[in-house]
């Protein structure tokens, strides 16, 4: 199934190349200042804390009035009516504090003195705590495994392709990271490990989109003699294109199934891989093919010179 003939397509993609990398390093650069102020939003994964769902028989609790239960209570809090099903509300709450254990004691017999005793009145269907140390380790595990899969995805593809293709995928995925926690950053959503997995989706599926069109590139290198690199690009991404709208429509479509019947930490995922997938599907054009005419005119200069080098020094 194709939207149109790759063969009719003559798009000049090589002359947008330059305002785009102009765009993308203004984005880059934006999205890491907003990560450092006002930074993400960590969830108690990272920043350590309490996360509790729970449920109440009367449909009829006021989230205002379990608000006022609970602040003075508990440090940070935060409370959102969370669900009502089958005659019953359930709330999120959540609560930073040095000591979580103790807080959900405190949460505990808060909600035993204001509600009444546990299973009848209510129910904690999930409370998870995390200390401030584990989630200092968490946030360093999570940085180090997003920047290992850059740097080995960056290996496999200089194995895979040459040293002109390896740059650009690694500017790709390190693009389309940044790019979209940035998206994080503005959206106010919280960075959960839900999220990192996300992250981590995305790097893969940006880097399949890539090789797909530096695949098609070598193919074109391979019959094509006597064609500019500019023309080859050209007739990649052109060759390529409907392979690539199919492929992030189709993604797209889950990503918004998934956020609109998922749970929350679902909601998360989906909306970070829908970003990702739009910032991914630019990049494999406008960041990959660019850098790899980069590389491919380094190297050919390189060689020259020292080819000139080799000849003069014979002389």
């Amino acid at each position: 199934m194709e939207f149109f003939q790759p063969k009719n397509l003559k798009i000049d993609w090589v002359k947008y190349f330059k305002p785009a990398m102009l765009a993308s390093i203004a984005l880059t650069a934006l999205s890491v200042v907003l990560m450092v102020k006002p930074g993400l939003n960590y969830g108690i994964d990272f920043r350590g804390g309490l996360e509790a769902l729970v449920s109440f028989q009367d449909p009829n609790v006021d989230v205002g009035e379990l608000r006022e239960t609970l602040d003075n209570k508990i440090e940070n809090l935060s409370v959102v009516n969370f669900a009502s099903t089958n005659g019953k509300t359930e709330f999120q709450i959540t609560g930073r504090s040095e000591s979580p254990e103790k807080m959900s004691t405190v949460l505990t017999e808060s909600l035993v003195a204001k509600y009444g005793p546990r299973g009848e009145k209510w129910e904690a269907t999930k409370i998870d705590t995390v200390g401030p140390k584990a989630g200092s380790e968490l946030r360093k595990s999570a940085l180090l495994s997003m920047i290992y899969t850059c740097l080995l995805v960056g290996l496999y593809m200089y194995w895979r392709f040459d040293a002109r293709y390896a740059p650009g995928v690694l500017a790709c995925i390190f693009h389309d990271l940044i790019v979209a926690t940035g998206f994080l950053v503005v959206s106010g959503m919280e960075f959960s490990t839900t999220v990192v997995a996300g992250l981590l989706t995305l790097a893969g599926y940006s880097v399949n989109d890539t090789v797909v069109i530096y695949d098609r590139i070598r193919e074109l290198e391979n019959g094509s003699y006597g064609k500019s690199k500019a023309a080859l690009v050209n007739e990649a991404i052109n060759s390529t294109l409907s392979r690539t709208v199919l492929t992030s429509v189709t993604t797209l479509g889950a990503c918004v199934i998934l956020f609109f019947i998922g749970a929350a930490d679902i909601k998360a995922f989906a909306a970070t891989l829908f970003v990702g997938i739009i910032v991914g599907t630019y990049s494999s054009v406008f960041v990959a093919a660019p850098i790899y005419l980069w590389a491919n005119n380094r190297l050919e200069s390189n060689a020259t010179g020292t080819n000139k080098l080799a000849t003069s020094t014979k002389s």
